[in-house]
């Protein structure tokens, strides 16, 4: 080759070479940015409540291994069975209160209850299928209702002393009772998801109310949120 094109050659080579190592940076260098800020993702830890970033307003039920637990979502319109952590059963709509929820009800209020409750009772032939009593009035809900003067202080005693002596809510107070989830009976499906229409209760189909009763049992906890 001619010198004068063998020194264009070399000079070429070279060029290439200094571009490839600036590209690649020092020695060892990664082509990632190491620098990167670690990701803001955060895992649950052990014995960490995977609702434990919601803000339900009260405690957490708890969530041991084998634990069955229910968790309704009147936002969502999801009613959900979980062991410990692990969902097993879905319902995936209910009909609440004609006049929605709130944490206190009162008689004649057709609302819905929130809070922490469990199951007190399982009745497979009622009128509305089968009927899953929840336990309110309970002596936590008397004694908010109490404080906030909703009930005389002889109404909470009495909610206070039948459920220590039969473990049942006493439903001839100001806060009313009888509360639970049930099926339809009679009514149309249909109407089921798109009305509101109980005094209270939470309603589902009559199949899905008799799978629910299947799963749970007396003193089963319930969180409503």
């Amino acid at each position: 080759m001619p010198p004068s094109k063998l020194s264009r050659s070399l000079k070429l080579l070279a060029f290439t070479s200094l571009t490839l190592l600036l590209a690649a940076g020092p020695a060892g260098a990664s082509l990632i940015d190491s620098t990167e800020p670690p990701s803001s993702t955060v895992t649950s830890s052990p014995g960490q409540h995977f609702l434990d970033d919601v803000e339900t307003g009260i405690s957490l039920l708890p969530v041991e291994d084998g634990v069955v637990w229910l968790h309704i979502s009147v936002k969502d319109r999801r009613l959900s069975v979980v062991r410990g952590r692990h969902v097993i059963h879905e319902i995936p709509h209910f009909a609440i209160g004609i006049n929605g929820t709130d944490n206190l009800r009162t008689r004649g209020s057709a609302m819905t209850p929130k809070g922490e409750f469990r199951v007190e009772r399982i009745n497979p032939r009622s009128q509305y299928a089968t009927f899953i009593g929840i336990n309110y009035p309970n002596p936590r809900v008397a004694d908010q209702a109490l404080a906030e003067g909703l009930i005389t202080l002889e109404e909470a005693e009495r909610i206070r002393r039948h459920y220590q002596q039969h473990r049942l809510s006493y439903p001839n107070t100001s806060l009313g009772g009888h509360i639970g989830i049930h099926g339809l009976g009679n009514r149309d499906p249909f109407l089921n998801q798109r009305v509101d229409w109980t005094e209270g209760c939470l309603a589902v189909e009559n199949d899905q109310v008799r799978a629910l009763a299947s799963l749970v049992g007396v003193d089963t906890p319930i969180l409503i949120q």
